[in-house]
């Protein structure tokens, strides 16, 4: 068999132009990925640096809406401050009141029982009275003269008439 070197030679030439467009394409592919993977880590980078920006922004949104939150709850307290020293200021006026009224109520029990007291003698002295002779008509008039006149100013009022001859 005998080859022809002019076939060889041409065959030889399509395998180098082969090669050749192939080491082409492949340098343009190499070319290609290398300007894609620097603007790859450009945007990456971008969108790294815009992240960070972000989360900064957010960090300070978040602390300024900390610092409101505080101010406001400082500000909550010391009106509830405020209101517990306003009740517990009621509380020690009702407290006052109440002793003022526990003490003029202790008096006017004092003064009721002692009203009850002086009407029960009186009481007494009147059935005495009814049933005793002329000086004791004059001994109880005398008597109740002197408990009226102690007992003046309260609101009982009791008038005394003489008292009938043959009684």
């Amino acid at each position: 068999m005998d080859i022809d070197p002019s076939w060889i030679s041409s065959s030889l030439l399509a395998v180098i132009g082969a090669l050749l467009i192939a080491i082409g394409v492949l340098a343009l592919l190499l070319i290609e990925s290398k300007r894609a993977r620097a603007r790859m880590e450009a945007t990456l980078e971008a969108s790294v640096a815009r992240h960070k920006a972000l989360l900064r922004e957010h960090r300070d949104n978040l602390a300024v809406i900390d610092d409101k939150h505080q101010a406001r709850l400082a500000e909550q307290a010391k009106d509830h401050t405020q209101e517990l020293e306003g009740m517990l200021g009621i509380l020690a006026i009702a407290d006052i009141d109440r002793d003022e009224a526990l003490k003029d109520t202790a008096q006017t029990t004092q003064r009721n029982n002692t009203l009850k007291g002086q009407l029960d003698e009186i009481r007494a002295l009147m059935e005495s009275w009814a049933t005793g002779q002329d000086d004791t008509a004059k001994a109880i008039r005398h008597h109740l003269s002197r408990t009226l006149n102690q007992t003046a100013g309260t609101q009982f009022s009791v008038t005394l008439h003489p008292m009938p001859a043959g009684h």
